[in-house]
């Protein structure tokens, strides 16, 4: 009986074996197929919607976002900035590859005509730019033409500008595909006109949810905290944490080196002045702005209120070749010159020193740092913090996709580290490099993700709910003192009879906060609705409740609207096309499907 059974059913077995062999042999392939992808001169780093993306182009991405970082800054990056940076090349690389396929989806192209007369009327934005372009500050056409006219001009420049146009046109015709047909009425426009123009002054009185509804006497039922939980359980989400404990080392420059900055600016001030050197020779010497210290310094030419006020004002009154400085700025001390005056414009040129860290202090502070980290990663951060007599910072709670770290500032590198998976308990950390210092880390603890129970979720759930019923409560008891309010004799005497508080506010405009009012609350809008001279209330004004006598409403001028509709309703439409496109990204972005495959490249070249 059992061998016929056997027998009987061979076939369905030799079948799923079959299927078993063939389905072992497919994984097989693709195992080798992304192994060699992953090991190959140009291994796949990801895949989005079945789309290799390879490594090479990763690495362009990258890389030239982190030289614009670096240019941007003017100084080497923390570990934290390269972080920040990779995840926004990533992103924007990952849009790209998305835009790409779409474009391609829809069949988009551009013919050599188009690409020909964009050559012509719409000239890259870092040719704009350049100063070889300009005349008094302004992009000057005409040079452009001639520039192009000339025989001479590197055939890899004009190579280079037509496989931007050949990017970016598609994506331009793609835009205009998302966000046709956004059009934007004249009601609208005069919306947005009133909105930005009315005005209205008010007095008022108002008191506090607390004031009329002491939240000491709502009480929440478990029954009604258990009905919330059920209906948003999707809110209670629990990401991934870790507790840390961790050891920081500073990199903040001290009065000393502030004083080093300021002497060294002097001296190099004195040297032009006495003319052992140029300013374009400083510059290039001294100058930490990386992009015009061997351009002499030169920041460009420049109107009126185009600069920064602390420099315009320092170069307002400078005749051309005149010093100015040191001169106090965010970025350090700059000494500041006036090559050339034409007209309301001037060249500006700088020598920028910035206030960094002296040497001795830097050696000093990485000599700790290498005694603290041989103790640590043998003891432990807490035993090496003993030893060398040093602060370490404990129980600190770091919380997936959330960068900032107490006592710490920004460090998402970190967070990243700790509330990895692959990262062992009691695991210290290398240095991690922010703007304030180096730190190292050892985890103590980790939390998985996950829903919070009802009981995690209780407190919150409870203060979510007492704040709903100490709103409707304040609200109610507004609604009893109407009478008492409007009869008193002044506004003023209501608030002195009841406790409140009395204000006056104005003029403001729709969208701007009003103190006692609040941002965009019914309050905001009472203020534009109500009739001028009544008290009218009680509104809600977001943390309180105020009654509220319009004295004053400016109507918008309905003339200069004719003069600015057709530039606003321009913006608008922009604004609004804008909007479409990120919406449109978005969209794509949420139902892609994208392998990153950065983790395990690492990982097998650190094997190599």
């Amino acid at each position: 009986m059992f061998m016929r059974s056997i027998r009987a059913n061979t076939k369905w077995v030799m079948l799923v074996m079959a299927v078993a062999f063939a389905a072992w042999l497919v994984f097989d392939w693709v195992n080798q197929r992304d192994q060699a992808a992953s090991q190959g001169v140009n291994p796949v780093i990801a895949t989005v919607n079945g789309k290799e993306v390879r490594n090479v182009r990763w690495n362009e991405a990258y890389g030239f976002a982190l030289d614009a970082a670096r240019a941007q800054s003017g100084r080497s990056l923390t570990d934290e900035e390269r972080r920040q940076v990779e995840n926004e090349a990533w992103e924007g690389m990952i849009q790209d590859v998305l835009v790409e396929q779409e474009i391609e989806r829809l069949g988009i192209e551009v013919t050599e005509s188009e690409i020909r007369q964009a050559f012509r009327t719409s000239p890259p934005p870092d040719l704009v730019r350049h100063p070889a372009f300009q005349t008094d500050g302004n992009f000057d056409y005409a040079k452009y033409q001639q520039f192009f006219a000339d025989p001479t001009v590197d055939e890899q420049l004009l190579m280079q500008i037509e496989q931007y146009y050949r990017q970016t046109l598609p994506r331009a015709r793609l835009a205009q595909q998302i966000s046709g047909g956004t059009a934007v009425s004249d009601g609208e426009v005069w919306q947005a006109y009133r909105d930005q123009n009315e005005s209205a002054t008010v007095t008022f009185i108002a008191a506090s949810v607390d004031q009329l509804a002491p939240s000491d006497a709502v009480e929440i039922a478990e029954s009604d905290a258990r009905a919330y939980y059920r209906a948003n359980e999707d809110d209670f989400t629990r990401p991934a944490s870790a507790v840390v404990q961790i050891a920081s080392f500073s990199t903040t420059p001290t009065a000393t080196d502030t004083a080093f900055a300021r002497s060294l600016a002097d001296s190099v001030r004195a040297a032009i002045e006495d003319g052992d050197m140029t300013f374009e020779s400083a510059a290039a010497e001294y100058s930490a702005d990386s992009l015009t210290a061997d351009e002499g310094g030169l920041l460009g030419r420049f109107g009126p209120d185009q600069l920064v006020p602390v420099i315009s004002d320092a170069v307002a009154e400078l005749d051309a070749g005149e010093i100015a400085g040191p001169v106090a700025t965010p970025a350090g001390f700059r000494l500041l010159t006036v090559t050339e005056r034409s007209g309301d414009t001037a060249s500006v040129a700088h020598i920028l020193f910035p206030i960094v860290l002296s040497e001795a202090g830097e050696d000093e502070v990485f000599r700790e740092m290498d005694d603290f980290e041989g103790i640590a990663l043998n003891r432990g951060i807490e035993a090496a913090g003993e030893e060398m007599d040093r602060d370490v910072r404990g129980d600190v709670t770091v919380t997936d996709g959330f960068d900032f770290v107490p006592g710490v500032g920004s460090l998402g590198v970190g967070v990243d580290w700790a509330v990895d998976p692959l990262t062992p308990l009691n695991e210290v950390s290398e240095f991690f490099e922010n703007g304030s210092g180096f730190h190292m880390l050892e985890v103590v603890s980790r939390t998985e993700p996950g829903t919070l129970s009802f009981e995690e979720a209780r407190p919150r759930i409870e203060s979510i709910l007492a704040d709903e019923v100490q709103k409707r409560e304040a609200a109610e008891r507004a609604e009893e003192l109407v009478d008492e309010v409007t009869s008193a004799p002044s506004l003023e005497a209501a608030a002195e009879a009841l406790g409140w508080t009395y204000g006056q506010a104005g003029p403001f405009t729709r969208g701007q906060f009003v103190q006692g009012l609040g941002r965009g609350t019914e309050a905001v809008g009472a203020a534009f609705g109500s009739p001028i001279g009544t008290v009218m209330g009680p509104f809600d004004a977001g943390d309180g409740v105020v009654f509220l006598r319009v004295e004053q409403r400016n109507a918008p001028d309905s003339e200069m609207f004719q003069v600015v509709r057709g530039q606003l309703r321009s913006q608008l439409e922009s604004q609004l096309s804008q909007t479409s496109v990120n919406r449109w990204v978005q969209a794509l972005r949420d139902e892609a499907e994208i392998v990153d495959l950065r983790d395990r490249l690492r990982a097998q070249q650190g094997q190599v």
